[in-house]
């Protein structure tokens, strides 16, 4: 363990501690970082600290971590030229907290969780004057057509002008997926691999099957789950589709939906109401649920699914969807792209397609609807055990804590 407890500030755009899967992804590196022995403060860029976290001193604590939230997100109500300043200049504001709290508490290393250019070239030269390390978690690679304005938008030159530039000259890289380790280590940069952790101790996912669970058999019936908002990043169209010949075949098949709406699925299979009308009682909709309940809800599925198109953006990142469904126990049917492949071996920790059309979906539920329950709970086990091996916060522990003592 270190000597003395030095202080590591994560900073950047999440919403701390639980509105969005950015906030999970920082809250695990924190908890690495912690039982490393070091000093954790997050200054999430969300509007307001929750007032159940708020401390009889006036400061908010979320699972032993103080936070300090930063409202850089706030654009409504403000005109188009007013807009593209704020969004140029997000998380500057957040410097000046860092400035008022470094004059206070001694800080050895602060990590980045992405942000604008301005933003990071401002907290460069910040920790540069100070003799703070600058560490920048790396997490994304966006496809231009994905973001507002297309590949000519500021958004896009924005983008590519920080993974490109900005992050190589920070030089000191936690990158989420074997793509970004590769292109920085190839830039001559200090990369450490972190993919998405959890705390597999944390009582939401400690809960162990049910004899019912145990025993299960899922032929003929088969209980499918997806937990995000599926935007560009995901495929359901092939889902639904696959859902819908098969049922028809008469297999019994449900899809639970935790988070997209009953329109923004309306949007993923080109406004097809017939599609969804034939599917009204094998899709649930849950809505958006509070992440502390997700893992409950992922048990109760025989496999989660997770289907990404061919796109730099599903290289690069790393599905957090993907890590929860392990550390629940629940096998994932995806295909093969990005890092998946590394982590879920075809028919043990799950079914793995080669690719996200129609005709390898419905191939892969095929299989899933041919298992037996002994082979089922082999394959929860083995989930259980890859989340384990793989994701739990503790194993990155020797790792983060040399990496960080190996920055400049």
């Amino acid at each position: 363990m270190l000597e003395h407890r030095q202080q590591v500030v994560i900073m950047g755009t999440f919403r701390f501690p639980e509105g969005d899967a950015a906030a999970a992804r920082v809250l695990g590196i924190g908890k690495t970082l912690r039982q490393s022995g070091y000093e954790v403060h997050f200054a999430g860029w969300e509007e307001n600290g929750r007032p159940e976290d708020r401390c009889d001193e006036g400061k908010f604590s979320y699972q032993g971590f103080y936070y300090s939230s930063q409202n850089q997100f706030r654009l409504k109500r403000l005109n188009p030229i007013s807009r593209l300043l704020k969004y140029l200049t997000m998380g500057v504001g957040a410097i000046g907290w860092l400035r008022r709290y470094s004059d206070e508490n001694k800080i050895d290393a602060v990590i980045s969780y992405h942000g604008g250019v301005i933003y990071l070239s401002l907290l460069k030269f910040f920790c540069w004057k100070r003799n703070i390390k600058l560490i920048a978690d790396c997490t994304e690679w966006y496809d231009p057509d994905s973001l507002p304005g297309g590949k000519w938008g500021v958004a896009a030159m924005e983008s590519e002008l920080r993974m490109r530039l900005i992050n190589p000259w920070i030089g000191q890289i936690i990158s989420i997926s074997r793509l970004l380790r590769g292109v920085y280590e190839r830039k001559g940069c200090h990369v450490l691999l972190v993919p998405p952790t959890v705390d597999l101790a944390d009582s939401k996912w400690v809960a162990e099957p049910t004899q019912g669970e145990r025993e299960k058999k899922i032929a003929p019936r088969l209980r499918l789950v997806y937990a995000g908002v599926p935007g560009k990043k995901d495929v359901l169209r092939a889902v639904l589709l696959s859902l819908d010949a098969l049922c028809k075949e008469g297999f019994q098949i449900s899809l639970d939906l935790v988070g997209p709406s009953e329109a923004e699925v309306l949007t993923t299979v080109n406004g097809d109401r017939e599609l969804l009308h034939r599917l009204r009682g094998r899709v649930i909709f849950h809505g958006r649920i509070a992440q502390s309940k997700v893992p409950a809800l992922l048990r109760q599925a025989d496999f989660s699914i997770l289907f990404r198109p061919q796109r730099r953006s599903s290289h690069a990142g790393f599905s957090t969807k993907l890590v929860e469904s392990l550390a629940a126990g629940v096998p994932i049917i995806a295909n093969s792209i990005g890092d998946v492949p590394v982590y879920i071996n075809d028919g043990i920790e799950g079914i793995l397609v080669i690719d996200e059309a129609y005709e390898s979906v419905i191939a892969g539920l095929r299989r899933a609807l041919a298992l037996d329950g002994k082979k089922l709970f082999e394959m929860r086990e083995a989930a259980k055990r890859c989340a384990s091996q793989n994701f739990h916060y503790e194993v990155y522990r020797d790792d983060l804590r040399k990496f960080i003592e190996d920055c400049q």
